[in-house]
């Protein structure tokens, strides 16, 4: 009884008896407590009476009357609800339109059948457990108006999120009406790709905020990092050709595997690969390393000490060099570099790139930093982030 009460206890909603029945069999053997219910109304009742027991909730998308849509959208609007982790469970062939009405209404995560029992658990072992976490759990020590401004942070980024899915789908739709001119769908494409960006920038924001408070969980996983950054390379190609810039990724043979968050690292690497093309002058180059070497990198980064062993992400750039003074502060949220350094390239920014990173990167226990001037030059800038030997866990930092 001691384990069922320590893992948690899960609100089951669903409107077919025998999915009821498997998913309770499934959650029960794995330790949890679980309510049920047969439909949404049944539901927000259920929330009603037990409510300060309940620890999250799943619920399948497909029921009369109340959906699962609906009955996650009425508990993300209930103050005393609002951060209660919900889990959809869907189809298998989940259309786009359907999921992203799912993330504006606050929906946690989705579980697609047929369902995998081990992830289904691990999943919500993981929401359970941020929501458990002491720094979740603010105490009378750190004062009241703490808890109550992060949870107001949380809450305005869910208002400036939702409407930004809402045009994103109106836009959808816009761009597929058969009489608009080239000039007008090449407009609605540049908008669509605006509002994404804005979309990134707030989901680093919450991914950094929980960082931060310890509420992110990594779903960790061994892939090639090669790969993954070669992608990155090749959707930034747009942006550095309009600039002129001409990038260059230098990387082993095969693979080098990392055991990380591959969506938060692939993250990481797109901000820092965004940046280096912001600040480049027209017609330079940008440089991209990746390596595993216990003394350095190769070429211009012979000279710069990584952890023996770690995996090393690396990338400079030929603009301004950032002052010594500045270079530990950018990492923090809302801070940048020098106005006149801004003003000559020509760009601007919300200072949360890197801020991201910065905890991103410390979460998965690696190190990340800058040098500047570049190695070898009087100009530019390097960063790196190093990630510990997924096999042996050595290059975590001294």
């Amino acid at each position: 009884m001691v384990e069922t009460q320590n893992r948690g206890t899960i609100l089951l909603v669903d409107d077919l008896p025998d999915n009821l029945f498997v998913y309770s069999e499934i959650l029960g053997r794995a330790g949890f407590d679980v309510i049920t219910a047969g439909n949404g109304r049944e539901a927000l009742e259920k929330l009603q009476a037990h409510g300060d027991s309940i620890d999250l909730v799943l619920s399948d998308v497909m029921m009369p009357g109340i959906d699962g849509f609906d009955l996650c959208a009425r508990i993300k609007r209930d103050q005393r609800f609002s951060c209660l982790p919900v889990v959809l469970i869907t189809a298998q062939l989940l259309d786009d339109q359907s999921a992203v009405k799912g993330l504006a209404i606050g929906a946690d995560d989705y579980i697609s059948r047929p369902i995998n029992p081990t992830l289904l658990v691990k999943k919500l072992e993981g929401f359970i457990a941020r929501l458990r976490s002491p720094a979740r759990q603010e105490g009378p020590s750190q004062g009241e108006g703490v808890g109550e401004l992060k949870l107001q942070t949380q809450m305005l980024i869910h208002d400036l999120r939702s409407p930004l899915n809402s045009a994103m789908g109106f836009l959808s739709l816009l761009a597929m009406d058969p009489d608009l001119t080239e000039h007008q769908r090449e407009l609605v494409i540049t908008i669509q790709a605006a509002i994404q960006r804005e979309m990134e920038l707030i989901e680093d924001m919450l991914n950094m905020l929980a960082a931060r408070d310890g509420r992110l969980d990594l779903f960790r996983e061994r892939f090639d990092l090669v790969s993954t950054v070669r992608e990155a390379v090749l959707l930034q190609r747009g942006n550095a050709l309009r600039k002129e810039v001409e990038l260059q990724f230098h990387a082993p043979e095969g693979i080098l595997e990392v055991n990380a968050d591959r969506k938060l690292i692939s993250r990481v690497i797109t901000n820092l690969l965004e940046n280096a093309v912001k600040f480049s002058p027209s017609r330079a180059s940008v440089e991209i390393w990746l390596f595993q070497d216990g003394k350095g990198g190769p070429g211009p980064l012979a000279g710069v000490e990584f952890p023996p062993e770690a995996v090393v992400f690396a990338i400079s750039n030929q603009g301004d060099p950032i002052p010594h003074h500045a270079q530990e502060r950018i990492f923090r949220p809302f801070e940048q570099v020098e106005k006149g350094a801004r003003e000559r390239s020509g760009v601007s920014g919300s200072g949360l790139g890197l801020a991201f990173c910065y905890e991103i990167v410390r979460l998965h226990r690696g190190t990340i930093g800058v040098v500047s001037p570049a190695p070898g030059l009087d100009q530019g800038a390097l960063f790196y982030f190093a990630l510990p030997d997924p096999v042996t866990g050595r290059g975590l930092p001294h």
